[in-house]
């Protein structure tokens, strides 16, 4: 996720938000890899029957094309934007699947210590999509950080980056969100202790 030194990333980003068609083709062209990648990260958790990274990553670009007033003044705006369209998307196919049947209805934390999604069910996303909004409205950013981490597989560093916080502050972050989490998906022994 760098810009180059010379911030083409940001001058793409603000030359589609100005209305560059045709900047929106060189971004994508030039943020693809990157957000395959990140697609390819969610997946490895054993979700690949839920969805596919391509098509996770080619709904996130039909999303984008559908931006009529796009606002991205820098790559921590994409990448936000990203992450959200990307947590939308498969809230959006798993509620599809949903329909056909209710499975086992124990609350869990789907997330590691670094907040990215583990054997995550259906419903385990369902209940995060739904915590994940309420801790938005009084904590956007720890909202913001999970989202990163979970649906875009952002590490620590990569979510303070794009955050522009301290390590620090998204390790303490990082604590209190899934602290929060387990509290309010009903694992209040859930293991909230930080791994480094």
């Amino acid at each position: 996720m760098s810009d180059s030194p010379s911030g083409h990333l940001t001058q793409l980003l603000q030359h589609w938000t100005q209305g560059d068609q045709g900047a929106l083709d060189r971004l994508v062209a030039e943020v693809y890899p990157e957000l395959r990648v990140m697609a390819s990260r969610y997946m490895r958790g054993g979700r690949s029957g839920t969805i596919q990274a391509t098509m996770l990553v080619h709904d996130l670009y039909l999303r984008m094309l559908k931006q009529e007033r796009a606002h991205f003044p820098n790559r921590r705006a994409f990448f936000g934007f990203a992450s959200g369209a990307m947590r939308h998307i498969l809230i959006d196919h798993v509620r599809t699947g949903q329909a056909k049947k209710r499975g086992d209805r124990r609350q869990r934390v789907p997330l590691t210590e670094d907040l990215q999604l583990t054997g995550a069910s259906d419903t385990d996303l369902l209940d995060l999509h739904a915590a994940l909004d309420e801790l938005a409205a009084f904590d956007p950013r720890k909202a913001e950080l999970v989202q990163l981490c979970a649906f875009l597989g952002c590490g620590r560093n990569e979510a303070a980056e794009l955050l522009d916080i301290s390590l620090a502050t998204a390790k303490r972050d990082f604590r209190m969100a899934r602290a929060w989490l387990a509290q309010r998906m009903g694992m209040a022994g859930a293991d909230t202790g930080d791994a480094g």
